[in-house]
């Protein structure tokens, strides 16, 4: 599918699996907008690396002040708003049994992010996606927001709201506006290279159905077949390798 002329938001877009994603719309066409708030250098050189009009964009998402008119301005920039992927989140890392870590101040910064932050991006497109008569926005959750798992305890829960808002966005915006979820597994990305080779990572996942966990590649690609699926909406697509069967 080509999707030449059309735009496309990625927060989150410069690193890991954002970057991935970027990548994939450029590859079909799209002008990208990577949404970062913190790793300005990566949206840039993200940016200059798959061309065809894409920038960088400094956006936090939890922001809900700055959210509308970074996108207003993204739709001038790249002549309007097409895809959205809420791929932005933050955690803290702590044991599920390890309540004291979880202090209000860490609650809000990752449901700030993870929940609000996908649900304001969400508003600040779909009037735009609504001119064009249809859009499509893909949330990037995870197998955490369907069983106690992950990096905590507050990072599971925001993924279970989030997979829960993405079918309230998909009865709320639709027909015209599509709304997905791709929920991955463990991946492995930046933080968990400073810490673990591929294959340690690969060896420490778990008993998976195809005896791998899912690639960045894998899962980015997923994102867009649910963008391109004129079908699809209300789901939340699994990307684990099948290790949520075992």
């Amino acid at each position: 599918m080509t999707m030449q002329g059309k735009v496309a938001i990625v927060t989150g877009g410069g690193t890991g699996l954002g970057r991935e994603i970027s990548k994939l719309f450029a590859a079909r066409g799209a002008s990208v907008a990577i949404v970062y708030a913190r790793s300005r250098e990566d949206a840039e050189a993200t940016a200059r690396e798959i061309g065809g009009g894409a920038k960088a964009h400094h956006l936090d998402v939890s922001d809900e002040a700055a959210v509308e008119p970074a996108f207003a301005a993204i739709a001038r920039d790249h002549g309007g708003i097409d895809y959205l992927v809420n791929n932005a989140g933050r955690t803290v890392h702590a044991a599920f049994s390890d309540l004291a870590t979880l202090t209000g101040a860490a609650w809000d910064e990752i449901l700030n992010t993870n929940v609000k932050g996908t649900f304001f991006c969400a508003r600040a497109a779909a009037p735009y996606m609504r001119q064009r008569g249809a859009g499509a926005i893909v949330n990037i959750t995870s197998t955490a927001g369907l069983r106690p798992s992950g990096s905590s305890l507050a990072y599971s829960v925001s993924k279970a709201a989030m997979n829960h808002l993405t079918r309230g966005l998909a009865v709320g915006l639709g027909p015209e506006i599509r709304v997905n979820s791709v929920a991955p597994g463990g991946m492995y990305t930046r933080w968990w290279s400073s810490r673990q080779t591929p294959e340690q990572f690969a060896a420490g996942v778990g008993v998976r159905a195809l005896k791998r966990y899912a690639h960045l590649e894998d899962i980015a690609l997923a994102a867009i077949q649910l963008i391109e699926n004129p079908s699809a909406t209300g789901q939340i697509l699994i990307m684990d390798g099948g290790q949520i069967m075992l």
